[in-house]
């Protein structure tokens, strides 16, 4: 997963791109933390240049959100040994997680909404909507930063509802 080091020239247009994130009012978090990371790693500087050259904006919201996954996924430096789940219990699960996420955006709404908190965490609005909108188990480190903007139990909310 390791990139080759950058050359001076695609660090350039790191940088460039780095300045129309800032220009289309990406949080200055996400974009430090998408330039380290395409520079550490590779897949974020692809990703980063298919956001620039791309013209939809929903199609540019998705890159984000991919940007943040494999932020996320690069910064964990941990990989815990996942539980065994069967497969009957995957139902179960998924309407435990979903209820999970419809109580955590009744607060969120309650606290001043997704833009509200994508300030508040600097995780780009899309990554936040792909998170609350999915049903899959939400991230360690996102719920880490969501309990803390909102100031919630983050031990508890972490634990009990990340991978």
């Amino acid at each position: 997963m390791k990139a080759e080091k950058l050359a001076p020239d695609h660090q350039m247009e790191l940088f460039e791109i780095a300045t129309s994130m800032k220009a289309a009012k990406l949080p200055t978090n996400f974009i430090t933390q998408a330039v380290q990371t395409a520079i550490a790693f590779d897949g974020v500087y692809d990703l980063m240049k298919m956001w620039i050259s791309e013209g939809d904006a929903k199609e540019k919201s998705e890159i984000v959100a991919d940007i943040q996954d494999m932020i996320d996924d690069c910064a964990q430096t941990e990989r815990a040994e996942a539980p065994y789940v069967k497969f009957n219990d995957l139902d179960e699960i998924a309407k435990n997680i979903r209820k999970f996420k419809d109580s955590l955006i009744i607060e969120v709404n309650q606290k001043g909404g997704l833009t509200k908190l994508s300030e508040l965490t600097g995780i780009p609005q899309p990554s936040l909507s792909r998170f609350f909108n999915s049903g899959s188990m939400p991230r360690r480190l996102t719920l880490l930063k969501i309990a803390k903007a909102l100031k919630l139990d983050a031990v508890k909310m972490a634990t009990e509802w990340s991978r």
